[in-house]
């Protein structure tokens, strides 16, 4: 018996947990075209939806680095070098972030999922539970 069914579209989406009772919840949406390897594609929006957490993770932990290295005389000698080194590994994973990056890398983001994030703390902030 042959398999008619026809997908036209994925979704995937994945609750991180955050620590400290916080989760993040990230999803994404793929079109696909006709005789597309579902497996496949299944596999590579899943590696995405990662990849989005991990790049999230690594600019918090960034912008933390930053804010040490932007202000030295309120932290150790030791935790200023730990914070460069942090901040130098970020650029050298995520070079479209360092401020003197070329247009050429930066334009390189055209073909990336473009990610839509939602605080859903926000939503229960009026409710009375």
């Amino acid at each position: 018996m042959a398999n008619n069914v026809k997908y036209t579209r994925i979704e995937y989406s994945k609750t991180f947990s955050l620590g400290n009772y916080e989760n993040e919840k990230i999803g994404l949406i793929a079109e696909v075209p006709e005789g597309t390897d579902m497996l496949q594609a299944m596999n590579e929006i899943r590696d995405n939806v990662e990849a989005v957490h991990h790049y999230r993770r690594d600019l918090k932990a960034f912008n933390q680095a930053q804010h040490i290295v932007n202000n030295p005389q309120d932290h150790l000698g030791r935790e200023v070098t730990r914070a460069e080194q942090a901040v130098e590994s970020f650029y050298q994973k995520y070079p479209f972030h360092r401020p003197s990056a070329p247009v050429e890398e930066v334009l390189q983001l055209e073909g990336v999922p473009s990610v839509e994030h939602k605080d859903h703390k926000e939503d229960h902030v009026n409710h009375p539970y």
